[in-house]
């Protein structure tokens, strides 16, 4: 039994203890027994999952243990997908409130302010543009996070390098350096040579000499050549019943003293690990040794038969990282992680000290429920609905078999003589009347319709869906819970993510994306600069009568408060259109920049049209300000006043038109005289005394 005070898990050793580790790791799963069970339950819920189930549902004595059904062979044997369908409508929520969230970054300092929005926009890109999986992975993370109670996402940066083959010809050397192509072409240097392409190029002295065979005989040859080909922070979603493990009396998942990260690879991907990680040669062939030989025992993961992940075809090896917290020498603590196989004794990958800046294990975790300080405490959506889904599938399953014994009840005949036919237009031997007849059958629950509809009532109230029989108030209330707690964890993501972005990610790609002049403002900041990252969504967007009655509200209030006109009407109306017709917004909405300059348009055409002979004709709801202006502009031009003068007809034109634009000038200003009880006056204008 592990206690607090061993010294493995307080001070940090050059030399990991394996069997140390390898214990805890058993110890840890042994204890969460109980837990891992409760979510292999989870799973069977969710999915209709149960002994005996069949294709057809029905029941069948030949698919039982006891090779007894009840209450007959093929009776109904229904899936209820109530914890499914619940599950399905939350993540389908959640993922479209992140999708539509608005990103905020917010400085912990003041000096910090200006580069804030800059951050914004860069997390935006950076997880649209590089970061392929984050909404997938987000979309897994939240299917556990109601199906098992938790959401598990592990942050890292990924950055790896691929060698490709590139081809080279004596004759482009030639044409560089021509005193080294002669060398070569006589063979006078190969092993200075040699040793040249071995530090160059990565390969062994031999291997060096036999490129420049290949340059002698052939006149080209191939060498490799390194290319990075991936660069940038990642995100996954971890199952917390079988990727990742913590002590199950663990109340901080950043204080606890280790955790548990079971990674499976291929051998080829293990084997790759020895030169772009370090990994320890003698361990990788110890652990593909093992997977070849079959020697490994999935039980000692603790990975369940009926888990749908285990199968006779898995060619993944398992590989555990274990990260600890522990103190060093001076006492200073630092989190390091040790990657190894429980099958093999005193061997391990990799012991290291991460180096990662935000000093926290690069897992966040959230649970469903906070009932108790403990993290393992959460119940999960089946564990919730599992007793409504059981009645459910037993009123429903009732309904039908009520159904099929009305439809066709059982047949008493004379014992021994059983009709050979029976059905529509079959013809029966003459019998004594009453010899052959429909035996009396129950009656069918005259209360099962209100049951369903009481259930699923039940089962919606609890979830804090929209539907009959629940308060609107309250299911706004819990919807919103949901969208916030999924938030507060993707805002510890994100705060990784840009981590990790700000100590590894590269300079050039910032600023190129960035586009700042300003060399302060340019920079992406040291990785211990920290802001805050907030998600903004407000539920009540989903309904669209809701939204309307806020927009209507907001108008009204508009015009009784907005003295200084700081309500953007435009973007109102924007709001009020796209929750009327939903993506429609920005083909009938057009920019206020757009809308003046088709009011100028408007104004050319109306001006051409009135020097033409056209008489006008002035719309109710027009830009009549502007256009009243922009007609005046034109009609104070000399030539413009010559031309009236002298066009008695052009001049009776004119004045139509203005007084049609100065009447609906004025009966908007009427409006607003009979709102305010006075004429609305101008900054810096005193209205004359009467």
């Amino acid at each position: 039994m592990l206690s607090a005070a061993d010294p493995e898990l307080l001070y940090a050793s050059k030399e990991p203890d394996i069997g140390f580790l390898s214990q805890a790791f058993k110890e840890t799963q042994s204890e969460l027994g109980e837990w891992l069970d409760r979510r292999q339950r989870d799973y069977d819920v969710r999915n209709c999952q149960w002994p005996g189930k069949s294709d057809d549902f029905k029941k069948h004595a030949s698919l039982t243990t006891t090779g007894d059904v009840f209450p007959w062979e093929g009776a109904s044997d229904q899936d209820v997908r109530m914890a499914d369908e619940a599950i399905s409508c939350r993540v389908a929520m959640s993922m479209n409130a992140v999708r539509r969230a608005h990103i905020v970054a917010t400085p912990t300092e003041s000096n910090d302010v200006e580069r804030a929005s800059v951050i914004s926009n860069f997390l935006r890109w950076l997880i649209g543009s590089k970061m392929d999986e984050f909404y997938s992975e987000i979309e897994l993370g939240l299917n556990h996070f109601f199906e098992k109670g938790m959401m598990v996402h592990y942050a890292w940066y990924d950055s790896q390098e691929l060698k490709q083959q590139q081809t080279i010809q004596i004759d482009e050397i030639a044409q560089v350096l021509p005193a080294i192509a002669e060398a070569i072409q006589d063979g006078s240097m190969d092993d200075e040579l040699s040793e040249t392409l071995k530090d160059q190029f990565g390969v062994s002295k031999a291997k060096g000499r036999a490129m420049l065979r290949e340059l002698r005989k052939d006149g080209e040859t191939t060498v490799p050549v390194t290319r990075e080909v991936v660069s940038r922070p990642r995100i996954r979603a971890l199952a917390p019943d079988e990727d990742i493990f913590w002590p199950n009396y663990t109340i901080d998942p950043q204080e606890a003293p280790y955790v548990f990260h079971v990674v499976n690879m291929t051998p080829e991907q293990i084997r790759t690990k020895i030169k772009s990680e370090g990994w320890s040669e003698e361990f990788v062939d110890k652990v593909i040794e093992l997977a070849n030989n079959a020697q490994t025992d999935d039980n000692l993961y603790n990975i369940r038969e009926q888990d749908q992940f285990v199968r006779s075809d898995d060619q993944y090896v398992r590989l555990v990282y274990c990260y600890q917290r522990l103190l060093d020498e001076d006492g200073i603590p630092g989190l390091y992680c040790t990657i190894m196989h429980p099958d093999v004794s005193e061997l391990y990958a990799k012991h290291q000290l991460l180096d990662y800046a935000h000093g926290k294990y690069p897992f966040v975790v959230t649970t469903l429920e906070k009932t108790s300080k403990r993290l393992y405490s959460s119940r999960s959506i089946p564990e919730l609905l599992e007793s409504l889904q059981q009645a459910l599938k037993v009123e429903i399953d009732s309904g039908i078999d009520a159904q099929s014994l009305t439809t066709l009840p059982p047949l008493e005949h004379p014992l021994g003589r059983a009709p050979s036919r029976f059905g529509p237009g079959v013809k029966l031997p003459y019998r004594t009347p009453g010899e052959v007849r429909f035996a009396d059958t129950p009656r069918g629950s005259t209360v099962n319709v209100e049951i369903r509809r009481y259930l699923e009532e039940r089962a919606n109230k609890l979830m804090g869906r929209n539907a009959p029989g629940v308060d609107p108030v309250e299911s706004q209330m819990k919807q919103q819970e949901v969208i916030d707690k999924v938030f507060s964890h993707l805002k510890h993501v994100l705060d990784q993510i840009f981590s990790l972005y700000q100590q590894y990610g590269p300079d050039e790609e910032y600023f190129r994306v960035t586009g700042m002049q300003d060399m302060q403002k340019f920079d992406k900041g040291n990785p211990g600069d920290r802001f805050d990252f907030y998600l903004q969504f407000d539920v009540a967007t989903q309904d669209p009568a809701q939204m309307l009655d806020r927009v209507k509200s907001i108008a009204e209030l508009a015009g009784m408060l907005d003295k200084n006109g700081t309500l953007d009407t435009e973007r109102l109306l924007q709001i009020a259109v796209g929750q009327i017709l939903p993506g429609a917004a920005e083909s009938v909405m057009i920019p206020k920049e757009t809308a003046s300059q088709k009011a100028v348009e408007e104004e050319r055409q109306t001006i051409a049209e009135i020097y033409a002979g056209v008489p006008p004709n002035v719309r109710p709801n027009d830009a009549h300000e502007m256009k009243l202006q922009i007609f005046q502009q034109w009609l104070a031009q000399p030539d413009v006043t010559q031309k009236v003068q002298q066009d008695p007809a052009l001049q009776e034109r004119i004045q139509n038109y203005i007084q049609q634009r100065t009447m609906q000038v004025q009966q908007r200003l009427n409006s607003e005289i009979g709102r305010l009880g006075a004429t609305p006056t101008q900054f810096g204008q005193t209205p004359s005394a009467a």
